[in-house]
């Protein structure tokens, strides 16, 4: 049986101002703390519909959809803190370059890495630097961790940027409640596995061996914490803000997000949830991630990203995140693409 869930809920601050529902000029948004719940009434047919697909699968979701040129929305526990796991990268990256726009920080400045820099988990650079130490720059880093998912640029970016407290107090300027980074990749993979963070995790045969020592009931006890831990998590709402302030110009300038729209365009991880579901003539620049498989239970299953359609200039901020869920990972991924078949043939 998926596992049963008390996630606090978050409560989004609602700004005092109405805003408008095209996004053609940053300028024309007030510089104020937004709630894409402003932008629109909920579309409770589409609210029913997504999570009635839930029910019948079984499924635990937080859901946000926010069509931000006819200012419509919907939301299915948009407002609760579920894990994030790899979507985890967009507010790093966005966070980092925020920091650069302020002169706190250098996409030139270099990072070298050698092998005691690899981080667990997902980590394509791990092979270069077993290798060969080598030398990135931080906007190298922000490409690796946007394209391919990396573990390991991702913790150097946020070294580069004075550790994660840095990141999260920049990332509490972009005035988004719900939202929050706590830990590097090295420290949060091991312990939402139940064990203490150790340099021989890197090596994947020897973490499998740690989780498969772990009692059955030790192994339980670690996916119930890390479904209720508070720590580097998101509610759906808070990342459809960030598309949204992407877009309007509220955190970044548009330059730097062109280049983290772009990246995630173009990356080729998580390509079969959300961006499977994408009608014709329909992109998508998005951001997933996923979490080990224990007991038979997925503890989350997410992707989140912004559609866009170029011939109509629709943008549409989708995600969806799946908690403490029993289905095979292929057929988390085919609920993926039903749910935003879903948005697209409601909205587009």
């Amino acid at each position: 049986m998926p596992l049963s869930v008390d996630r606090r809920r978050v409560v989004l601050g609602m700004a005092s101002l109405a805003l408008a529902p095209a996004l053609a000029r940053a300028e024309t948004l007030p510089p104020i703390a937004q709630d894409v719940a402003l932008l629109g009434a909920p579309d409770q047919t589409l609210e029913m519909k997504i999570a009635a697909l839930a029910g019948e699968a079984g499924l635990r979701v937080g859901f946000a959809a926010v069509d931000f040129l006819k200012g419509r929305t919907a939301f299915v526990r948009g407002g609760e803190l579920f894990p994030m796991e790899g979507v985890t990268k967009l507010p790093i990256a966005v966070a980092y370059l925020r920091m650069v726009q302020r002169g706190e920080a250098r996409l030139e400045t270099t990072a070298r890495l050698s092998a005691d820099d690899i981080a667990p988990g997902r980590s394509p650079l791990a092979d270069r630097l077993r290798r060969r130490p080598t030398a990135f720059t931080a906007q190298q880093l922000i490409e690796h961790m946007l394209l391919n998912g990396d573990s390991t640029a991702t913790d150097a970016l946020m070294k580069l940027a004075g550790g994660p407290e840095k990141i999260q107090a920049t990332i509490r300027s972009f005035n988004i409640e719900g939202l929050r980074v706590d830990r590097y990749e090295r420290d949060l993979l091991p312990q939402t596995l139940g064990l203490a963070a150790d340099p021989s995790f890197v090596d994947a045969r020897k973490l499998d061996a740690a989780v498969n020592a772990l009692s059955e009931a030790k192994q339980r006890e670690a996916l119930d914490r890390f479904m209720r831990d508070p720590r580097d998590t998101a509610s759906p709402r808070a990342i459809a803000t960030v598309f949204f302030k992407l877009l309007s110009g509220h955190l970044i300038q548009p330059r730097f997000a062109m280049m983290v729209l772009d990246l995630m365009r173009r990356t080729k991880t998580g390509e079969d949830r959300l961006k499977g579901g994408m009608l014709s003539g329909w992109t998508f620049a998005h951001r997933g991630g996923m979490s080990r498989t224990m007991l038979g239970t997925t503890g989350v299953f997410n992707d989140a990203g912004l559609a866009q359609n170029p011939k109509t200039g629709a943008k549409i901020a989708i995600v969806l995140f799946i908690e403490g869920a029993t289905m095979a990972p292929e057929e988390l991924a085919r609920f993926h693409r039903a749910t935003a078949r879903a948005v697209l043939q409601a909205w587009g």
